[in-house]
């Protein structure tokens, strides 16, 4: 006999084994189950990442039906709540990787790649939600992008007319116009946006709110309005010389279908921001040939641009100078050719919790620019809305209005993600369906399928019981290859790869069917049943707590007898 490491003993042989209690015959006669006062409870928990997902995705649920390569009943549980898994996979910063379980073990798994790979399966195969009768209920929606095309899909499905209008030609908002093609490609918008469109919703392109539509003649003729304008107006610089040639918008340079054009002597450009929409603006210009710098406000570990594009900018050679403050944009013959600006230092919290950044006397620093991109942030613009509706930059419709006005994603004060915007649109779409007889779509897929609404903590899982798996490792393309043109930047995984990535999930708090439960019991009092149907004989069970303790995924609960 020797202890081991980790404080466990080994036993050499059965001389080692200590006298123990020992029953030759079945126990299954000894029905003692009067004898407990507490009893096993089976009941799923709201897995970690499913709590921190802003589109409310089911994400154990689809990610084990994967890893069992049901491709079509994963893509179904998917769709349930997300029109655009290859979409998300691809741009979502994926809180629910952060909040993964397996990261206190061998690292997360990877949910975007594995949602990336699943999305484009599910095109690949043609999966698609069935639509529920017609109704007869007509929906306008207003605003094409990802939160107005998901409203307008689910209220499509579920029996309604709809219409959607857009100020663009083309449906999709920031999806097609807002995001370069080397962080989501154009034919993957298309294909999930068709799909999106295809239960019963008729687009209306280049319609603009306050010249072709009014709010109140559509609440007349609709029995239903959703407002899904966004946020496009572009916040000014407010600096001298903004208004000069050579000075573009960051949202109308990345919506352009040809590359800005600069003096033919000198191709530099300075993007003034720190989100997504400047570090895109910086990479779109490196793959034009610009020499880039961006020129943010606050220190590095501020910016809200996604970490992975900060990286990656960096690797494509734009340069970052934090804590500039931009004064007055330069000029020659009326065209930009500088900007002045100041250096700044961090001061007091603001509103958003971060430093505000304090200009620093006699710092100037001018960067030469033949190009300045105003990036800083997006406002909402107003036009065709009642001056009344807009509260502290938020539309909120009027209460003559309610119920049958709503207005959702970006311009009603959503996160500001792709994944925030999915998620409003579909629990709008559910209060609208409801309202007009339609078929709604879930709110809720956890709480649908039985989880409680506890999230289940690493203290819920036990590793002993899972076996070790190292993250399947995604790359990207090589920096310089992929300045030259717009090819995707970070790889996917094949379906193989994608299976076996899938696997490493723990399913936190959700039964799998492991039958631990029903194999070290040792009353036999666990009965058999499907994953997530189990259940304990009452007059075997001693309430000992063995299945409880051991139950990999924190399934299980013990609770008093008799109690709620």
């Amino acid at each position: 006999m020797r202890r081991l490491a980790d404080g466990r003993i080994q036993f050499e042989g059965p001389a080692d084994v200590p006298p123990v209690a020992l029953s030759l015959s079945s126990t299954a006669f000894n029905r003692t189950g009067d004898w407990r006062s507490r009893e096993p409870v089976f009941g799923d928990l709201t897995p970690p990442c499913a709590a921190a997902c802003p589109a409310g995705q089911d994400v154990v649920d689809q990610v084990r039906l994967l890893s069992q390569g049901r491709v079509r009943e994963a893509g179904q549980v998917v769709l349930a709540a997300n029109p655009f898994p290859a979409i998300t996979g691809r741009v979502c910063p994926h809180p629910c990787t952060a909040a993964c379980n397996r990261g206190k073990m061998e690292g997360p798994v990877d949910i975007p790649g594995v949602e990336r790979a699943l999305g484009d399966l599910v095109l690949a195969e043609r999966v698609e939600l069935p639509r529920s009768p017609e109704t007869g209920a007509r929906v306008a929606v207003v605003g094409a992008g990802p939160a107005g095309l998901t409203a307008a899909h689910y209220l499509g499905l579920g029996g309604c007319e709809v219409t959607l209008y857009d100020r663009s030609d083309r449906p999709g908002g920031l999806l097609s116009a807002g995001i370069p093609p080397y962080r989501l490609p154009r034919a993957v918008v298309e294909a999930e946006v068709a799909r999106a469109l295809r239960p019963g919703v008729r687009f209306a392109g280049q319609r603009w709110l306050g010249r072709d539509l009014e709010v109140e003649a559509l609440s007349r003729e609709f029995d239903a309005v959703l407002l899904a304008v966004g946020r496009h107006a572009p916040r000014r610089l407010g600096v001298p010389g903004e208004g000069a040639s050579g000075v573009v918008d960051g949202l109308e340079l990345l919506s352009a279908r040809e590359p800005p054009l600069a003096a033919p002597a000198r191709r530099r450009a300075v993007v003034v921001g720190g989100g997504n929409t400047a570090l895109d603006c910086a990479r779109s210009l490196r793959r034009a040939g610009f020499e880039v710098t961006v020129a943010y406000r606050r220190g590095r570990a501020d910016m809200p641009a996604f970490a992975d594009e900060v990286q990656e900018a960096l690797e494509e050679g734009v340069a970052l100078e934090d804590w500039l403050l931009p004064a007055e944009v330069v000029t020659r013959e009326g065209r930009a050719s500088a900007l002045r600006c100041l250096r700044a230092r961090p001061g007091e919290p603001d509103g958003s919790g971060r430093p505000r950044p304090v200009p620093v006397p006699g710092s100037e620093r001018t960067l030469d620019a033949d190009l300045v991109v105003a990036a800083a942030g997006e406002e909402l613009d107003r036009g065709g809305l009642p001056e009344s509706w807009v509260e502290r930059g938020r539309v909120v419709p009027g209460p003559a209005f309610a119920g049958r006005v709503l207005a959702i994603g970006d311009c009603a004060g959503a996160g500001g993600t792709v994944a925030h915007a999915i998620g409003e649109g579909r629990r709008a779409a559910a209060a609208l369906a409801t309202g007009l007889g339609c078929a709604a779509p879930a709110t809720n897929l956890l709480a649908e399928r039985g989880a409680a609404p506890e999230v289940a903590g690493f203290e819920r899982v036990r590793p002993a019981w899972h076996r070790p798996a190292v993250p399947w490792a995604r790359g990207r393309e090589d920096a310089v290859l992929r300045r030259q043109d717009e090819r995707e930047v970070r790889l996917g995984f094949t379906r193989e790869e994608a299976l076996r990535e899938a696997s490493r999930c723990l399913a936190c708090g959700t039964c799998a069917g492991c039958e631990l439960c029903y194999q070290l019991c040792p009353d036999r009092a666990v009965v058999r049943g499907a994953p997530g149907a189990y259940s304990v004989d009452a007059s075997r069970c001693k309430g000992c707590g063995v299945c409880v303790e051991e139950c990999p995924r924190g399934a299980l609960a013990l609770r008093e007898r008799g109690g709620a």
